[in-house]
């Protein structure tokens, strides 16, 4: 009976040690990252866009691709809705935003985000020719268009609030903003300039107010907050790249500056 006991207790043992030693190997492949992935909304050019084979490209893939080397990782794209990104980071289904964010205040009590790494600025776009609007008072009482959850939206929010008659039409993509004003369904679209310049060679007889003036905003990478490791070396890596010379070729490269 003893020796039953005996033998029990050593196959018991024996498995116990089996269970922590394939535990203790999970749990080092699960440390072992081999990818970093990006959440983007790839209607945004040029900072992130599609190509022919509908594969995002940009600005903003080309330096996340970057980063991504930097700290010996492969990268994946994934491309969603622009204000669903900061939910799916915070779901750990992304480790990474890189997607023409501006930092602000209102974003930063949720996640964290990289140094600056692209200074922008918003700007108004019509229909050219139709003299509606010379100043940010005229925007008040017509119906504006911008892309949901954007800065541009935020600033088109605190337009109409200060007239009852305006209508704020929100839109998933970029590129249905620039249809409706081009239809005469809205008249005009809060923009952050580069896109609104790309968007132009596409979409005819639209022009820039150039009589409008928003402050500056800077772009950041966005990471989960309790990643303060993640977040570091992010830092590290643009801090590289720029150092390098990288960040100039993908400015010159993306923007021809």
């Amino acid at each position: 009976m003893k020796n039953m006991k005996s033998k029990l207790l050593i196959f018991s043992t024996l498995v116990l040690v089996i269970a922590l030693v394939l535990g203790i190997s999970g749990c080092k492949k699960e440390e072992e990252k081999t990818t970093l992935i990006m959440g983007t909304e790839a209607s945004f050019p040029p900072f992130e866009f599609t190509d022919e084979n509908n594969e995002p490209i940009g600005f903003d893939v080309d330096l996340a691709r970057a980063v991504a080397e930097e700290m010996g990782l492969e990268l994946e794209v994934r491309d969603q809705p622009f204000d669903g990104l900061i939910g799916a980071l915070q779901a750990n289904q992304i480790d990474i935003v890189a997607a023409g964010m501006t930092i602000t205040p209102e974003r930063q009590e949720t996640v964290a985000f990289s140094n600056p790494y692209y200074n922008a600025k918003q700007s108004v776009i019509v229909r050219a020719g139709e003299n509606l609007v010379t100043s940010m008072e005229d925007l008040a009482n017509l119906n504006i268009a911008v892309q949901m959850g954007t800065t541009g939206a935020a600033k088109a929010e605190e337009i109409k609030g200060t007239a009852d008659d305006t209508s704020l039409k929100q839109y998933e993509k970029v590129n249905e903003a620039f249809m409706e004003l081009t239809n005469g369904r809205v008249d005009a679209i809060i923009i952050d300039v580069p896109v609104g310049a790309s968007y132009m060679k596409q979409f005819e007889g639209l022009e820039v107010v150039e009589a409008i003036d928003f402050e500056d905003e800077q772009f950041g990478i966005a990471v989960r907050k309790d990643n303060e490791e993640l977040l570091n070396d992010v830092n590290t890596a643009l801090d590289n790249i720029m150092s390098s010379g990288k960040y100039d070729e993908l400015i010159q490269k993306w923007f021809g500056q």
